[in-house]
């Protein structure tokens, strides 16, 4: 009995051109993925365990995320999130901006930083206000406009995770804008805030298990997000 073989230059089956798409698309995953766990934030600590797995998700998909934390019980916020911007923001959002900064922190002798940050409220009141009444930069402009189609992009995946999804209003993921241009995504409803000062034992129990249940509805995001990537 003759046996046969295929000639090495058959044209590849669908199923063949499928597979090797989804190993590529795996490998990228996987790239992605190292290459969040390089990052770090100002104090050099790495990224959040339980939030990982969204920031690869989201970047994957052209959503770049340039902060986030798992949410905690004993500092920071008491949920999940994670911040999107575009890329190359503009240094100056008005113009002569870092001059007026600058103008400022000369009269109450501090730095231009302190202004910005408001460590001085009163001398940042008057910067802002100073800035106010000149024109946003045309560089500020485009990168608003960048900032709200990756937000209505993001919006999209969020529509369509919960088209068929039963989710409680206090854990539903949702966006928040934060005037500058940049937003957030997350979930938590009233825990989305500062853990109090003072908790007592039982509060903070009971707070771990709401959080516990907002974590698990960004991973159920991120999966949602990842299967779409994979094998959308």
């Amino acid at each position: 009995m003759k046996s046969f073989e295929m000639p090495e230059n058959r044209p590849k089956t669908k199923n063949e051109n499928i597979s090797e798409e989804k190993k590529e698309k795996e490998s990228a995953w996987n790239n992605k993925r190292k290459e969040i766990e390089r990052y770090a934030d100002a104090l050099g600590y790495g990224i959040d365990g339980n939030i990982k797995e969204t920031l690869v998700a989201l970047n994957i998909f052209g959503l770049p995320t340039t902060a986030s934390c798992e949410g905690h019980i004993d500092r920071g916020i008491s949920a999940p999130w994670v911040e999107i911007s575009a890329p190359n923001e503009s240094e100056e959002r008005f113009a002569g901006q870092n001059e007026i900064y600058r103008k400022i922190a000369g009269k109450y002798g501090i730095s231009s930083e302190e202004v910005k940050r408001g460590d001085n409220h009163q001398a940042w009141v008057e910067a802002e206000t100073e800035n106010s009444k000149n024109d946003e930069t045309p560089e500020y402009k485009n990168w608003r406009e960048e900032n709200k189609k990756l937000m209505a992009k993001t919006a999209g995946f969020l529509r369509e995770f919960y088209r068929n999804r039963k989710s409680d209003s206090s854990n539903r993921i949702e966006i928040t804008e934060d005037g500058e241009g940049s937003f957030r995504i997350h979930n938590g409803g009233e825990d989305y805030k500062n853990v109090p000062e003072k908790i007592s034992e039982k509060q903070k129990e009971e707070l771990s298990e709401r959080l516990q249940k907002h974590q698990k509805e960004m991973k159920e995001f991120s999966l949602f997000l990842k299967d779409k990537y994979l094998n959308g």
